[in-house]
């Protein structure tokens, strides 16, 4: 086993922006063991996270292939086999396993994300269309809320006065008057009749006199529109 520590090499990780399961850091204290005394632990592991850092994905299978042609490469110097050295680069492209790639949500709570621990099934279940809708909008609400024309600001003065723009919920537009923007999903829930949905309610659109922003807008798609609740329920959209 390699001298260098374990936390060691995960420090060098989260250098470089990223952490490691503990079996790849196990192939990499293995690869370092590999050298003697001439070269250091600290050179064997930096060239192989150079060269992890091009990888889509980090884990302990990509390390190991990885160790394995950096130590057939250092095998072929010594040998003056310039064949092998060349036949390392890596191809110019890759087969990633939609199983293998890790799945975040987002909490609105925590305002975080988290992995997502559950099995991931090859057939989706009854839910999995809404859980999929729903994750779509708490992943753009995020990004909206964080958006300098949407964000509150940072002393609890109004929106309006920083003059900064706030998303209002659709339930809270029953019974409010002036302009007010919302985020949601356009959806026909009545032939001929256009719906914005967010999580909690839906409201049905007027597109009549609606400005449209560059864009492809289709069913499902997820906007941010401005406008104004009319007496007889429905969203003027302006």
């Amino acid at each position: 086993m390699s001298r260098l520590g374990r936390k060691k090499v995960q420090r060098k990780c989260k250098i470089r922006g990223y952490t490691l399961e503990p079996d790849a850091v196990n192939e990499m204290l293995s690869f370092a063991s590999n050298f003697d005394d001439s070269a250091p632990d600290d050179d064997a592991i930096d060239l192989l996270l150079d060269f992890l850092e091009t990888q889509p994905r980090k884990d302990k299978e990509t390390v190991h292939r990885l160790a394995t042609k950096l130590s057939r490469a250092d095998a072929a110097i010594y040998d003056g086999d310039d064949d092998c050295v060349t036949s390392t680069s890596e191809p110019d492209w890759h087969i990633i396993d939609a199983f293998k790639v890790p799945k975040f949500r987002y909490d609105p709570i925590k305002k975080s994300f988290y992995k997502h621990a559950g099995r991931l099934p090859i057939h989706g279940e009854a839910s999995a269309k809404s859980a999929l809708h729903k994750d779509r909008f708490l992943l753009l609400s995020q990004i909206i809320s964080r958006h300098k024309e949407f964000s509150r600001p940072a002393f609890g003065s109004k929106s309006s006065d920083s003059g900064r723009r706030e998303i209002s919920p659709i339930q809270s537009l029953i019974g409010q008057t002036g302009r007010r923007w919302v985020m949601g999903l356009i959806s026909q829930l009545e032939d001929g009749h256009f719906y914005l949905e967010d999580l909690s309610s839906s409201v049905e659109i007027d597109l009549s006199n609606a400005q449209i922003t560059a864009g492809f807008f289709v069913e499902n798609t997820i906007v941010v529109a401005e406008g104004e609740m009319l007496l007889e329920g429905i969203f003027q959209v302006s």
